[in-house]
C-alpha cells in the first residue's frame, strides 16, 4: 500500500484491488471481529466521489492509523445509525498530522535525491502538492532548488565559536566566546540574533518557511536548524510544531481545522467541492463541535452552503432596512425629505419646507377640498409610487416571515441550555428521591438533546423555505416542515413541565414516544430534502 499526495486526489494506492474481495471464510471472520477491512470507508467514498470532477488543488489524504480502528466520536441522539445525508470523516490531532507529512518526506526523499530536510523544505514550498513539485523537478531540478531556496544536501547545522574573525551581521558583536550559526549559503549569525529572528517569524505564524535573516538571501532555514536554536525555549518549540501543522492542514483541501476555541484536532472530509450544492458536509469533531466542513459554519442541515452564506449576507447587510424605509415612509412631492407616517390623518405636512400633501395620493392638500380624511382621485403618478411601496412592503412582509420563525427557533436553541440544566436537577432529584440508577433517568436528557437537534435542523429550513419558489415541491417540504415543528412543541411541553415526576414511568414512557416519533420526523425532513438537492428537485429563487 503507497501513499501519494497529487494536485488532483490524496489517495490509496493498492497493490491489489482484490484485498477487499473476501472469501466466505473471510467475510465470517470480519462479522465475528466486528471490524471493517482496513480502509474500506475511505475506498466507498472515493468511489461514491468517482463521477464527481475534482478541481485543480485538491488534495487527499487517508490516514492508515491501527487497521480497522474507528474513531470514537460523540454521537448525537438524532445520528445513531448512518443516514443518507452523513458524510464520511476523521479527526487527526497534532501527532497524527506530524505522521502523515513524515511519511510523505520519507515516500518522496528517494525520489527527489535530495536530503530529508531538503525534501521537507520542498514539500512545503510547493504547499505538499507532490505530483506538481515532481514534475518541475524532474524536468528542471537546479531551477527548482533555485526559485524554493532549498540546497541539495545541505551541511548538519552546528553551533559553533571559537572564531576570532566572526561578526554577527545583525548585532555585530564578535570575538572567539560567541556562539554562532550559519547556513549553507555562508551567511553567520550569533545564536542569540537567531532565536529573536525566529521566534518573531514565528509569533506572526509565518514559520512553515523561514528565510536566512540576511537581506535578499532565498536559503530556507529546514526545521534542523530551528530546532537546534531553539533548543531551550520549549513553548516555543511547540508553538513552531502548531506552525508547522496549520500550514499542512490549510494546504489539503480535504482538511479543515475545527473552529472550536482551543481546538487543536483537524478534520479530515472527502466530499469535493463540486458536491457542495448538492451534500451538506457536517462533520463532529472529538471535541464535541458540529460544523459544516464546507463552510465551517455551525451545523446548518438542511440548508445548502450556498443558501446559507446568501441568508447571512442578506441579514447582515442593510437591504432589509432600505426595504422597511421603503415600505413605511415616502418623500415629500416639493423637497424630497423622508417622511414616516405616524397617525391615521392622511394630511400631511413636511416639516422641512411646510409643504402639505396627501399621503395616499401625494397631491397638493389644498386640491382635496374639505376630504381631510379620505382621498378617491386617481392620479397616475401616485399609482407608480404606491406600487413601489406596496412591492417593498410586500418584500418586507416576505422575508419577516421568514426571519422571525428563523429568529425564534435560533432563541430556543439557546434556552435548551438553560433547559437541561433544570432537566439535569430534576434527574438528580429522582435519583436520590425514588432510588433510581441514571439509566432509568437519561432519557430526559437525550429528550433535551433530540429538541436541540430539532430546533437547529427547523431553523435552517426557514432558510429553505425563504429562497423556494412556491411550487408542488415546496408545499410538501412545508408540510414535513410542519409536521416536525407541531411534534418539536409538544415534546418540548412534556420535557420543559413533566408535571409529577412520581409517575416517572408513565412519563417515561410519553417522552420515549414522543422522542421516537420527532426523530422520525426529523429523519424524514432531512432525508427528502437532500434527495432533493440530490435529484436537483428543488427550485430556489436567484
Amino acid at each position: 500500500m503507497a501513499f501519494c499526495l497529487s494536485d488532483g486526489l490524496m489517495q490509496v494506492d493498492y497493490d491489489d484491488e482484490e484485498e477487499f474481495v473476501y472469501s466466505e471464510e473471510e467475510e465470517e471472520e470480519s462479522r465475528d471481529s466486528a471490524q471493517p477491512p482496513h480502509g474500506a470507508t475511505i475506498v466507498q467514498a472515493q468511489k461514491q466521489a468517482d463521477s464527481a470532477v475534482y478541481e485543480d488543488g485538491d488534495d487527499y489524504f487517508i490516514d492508515e492509523e491501527e487497521e480497522g480502528e474507528e474513531d470514537e466520536q460523540p454521537t448525537s441522539a438524532i445520528q445513531l445509525e448512518k443516514k443518507p445525508w452523513e458524510v464520511d470523516f476523521k479527526a487527526h490531532d497534532l501527532e497524527a498530522l506530524q505522521g502523515r507529512q513524515e511519511e510523505m518526506v520519507s515516500d518522496l526523499e528517494p525520489l527527489l535525491a535530495v536530503s530529508r530536510s531538503s525534501t521537507d523544505l520542498l514539500l512545503r514550498s510547493y504547499q505538499w502538492k507532490t505530483e506538481s513539485l515532481v514534475e518541475d523537478y524532474l524536468a528542471d531540478p537546479d531551477k527548482v532548488l533555485s526559485k524554493t531556496g532549498v540546497h541539495a544536501h545541505p551541511p548538519v547545522p552546528s553551533i559553533e565559536t571559537g572564531d576570532e574573525e566572526f561578526t554577527c551581521e545583525i548585532c555585530y558583536c564578535s570575538g572567539a566566546d560567541e556562539q554562532y550559526m550559519g547556513l549553507v549559503c555562508g551567511h553567520r549569525f550569533c545564536t542569540s540574533c537567531y532565536e529573536t529572528y525566529i521566534t518573531i517569524k514565528i509569533t506572526e505564524g509565518d514559520s512553515w518557511l523561514i528565510p536566512c535573516p540576511a537581506p535578499k538571501c532565498k536559503t530556507l532555514l529546514g526545521e534542523e536548524p530551528t530546532r537546534l536554536v531553539l533548543s531551550g525555549n520549549k513553548e516555543m518549540l511547540a508553538k513552531y510544531e502548531s506552525n508547522l501543522a496549520r500550514s499542512f492542514v490549510k494546504s489539503a483541501i480535504t482538511l479543515a481545522w475545527c473552529p472550536a476555541p482551543s481546538c487543536e484536532y483537524a478534520i479530515e472530509c472527502l466530499v469535493p467541492r463540486s458536491g457542495m450544492d448538492t451534500t451538506i458536509p457536517i462533520v463532529n469533531c472529538k471535541c464535541g463541535k458540529s460544523f459544516c466542513f464546507g463552510c465551517k459554519v455551525d451545523n446548518h442541515i438542511p440548508a445548502p452552503c450556498s443558501l446559507v452564506k446568501r441568508w447571512q449576507k442578506k441579514c447582515e447587510d442593510d437591504s432589509e432596512t432600505s426595504h422597511w424605509i421603503k415600505a413605511n415612509t415616502k418623500d415629500c412631492p416639493k423637497c424630497n425629505t423622508v417622511i414616516e407616517k405616524n397617525r391615521g390623518c392622511n394630511h400631511m405636512t413636511c416639516r422641512e419646507c411646510n409643504h402639505h400633501f396627501c399621503w395616499v395620493c401625494m397631491g397638493p392638500w389644498s386640491e382635496h377640498g374639505q376630504a381631510y380624511y379620505t382621498c378617491n382621485r386617481y392620479n397616475k403618478a401616485s399609482e407608480s409610487i404606491n406600487t413601489s411601496v406596496s412591492d417593498a412592503r410586500a418584500q418586507l412582509e416576505r422575508y419577516m416571515h421568514y426571519f422571525t420563525r428563523y429568529n425564534n427557533h435560533e432563541q430556543s436553541a439557546k434556552f435548551a441550555q438553560n433547559l437541561l440544566e433544570a432537566t439535569e436537577a430534576n434527574m438528580e432529584q429522582l435519583q436520590r428521591d425514588m432510588s433510581l440508577s441514571w439509566i432509568d433517568v437519561v432519557f430526559l436528557k437525550n429528550a433535551v438533546d433530540v429538541l436541540t437537534d430539532c430546533r437547529a435542523a427547523l431553523k435552517w429550513t426557514y432558510v429553505l423555505g425563504y429562497y423556494m419558489v412556491a411550487d408542488n415541491q415546496k408545499a410538501l417540504f412545508e408540510n414535513n416542515q410542519s409536521d416536525l415543528e407541531m411534534a418539536t412543541e409538544q415534546l418540548n411541553e412534556l420535557v420543559e413541565d413533566p408535571s409529577d415526576l412520581s409517575r416517572i414511568e408513565e412519563i417515561k414512557r410519553k417522552v420515549l414516544d414522543m422522542s421516537h416519533y420527532v426523530k422520525s420526523r426529523l429523519d424524514i425532513l432531512v432525508t427528502d430534502t437532500y434527495q432533493g438537492l440530490q435529484e436537483n428537485r428543488w427550485r430556489f429563487e436567484d
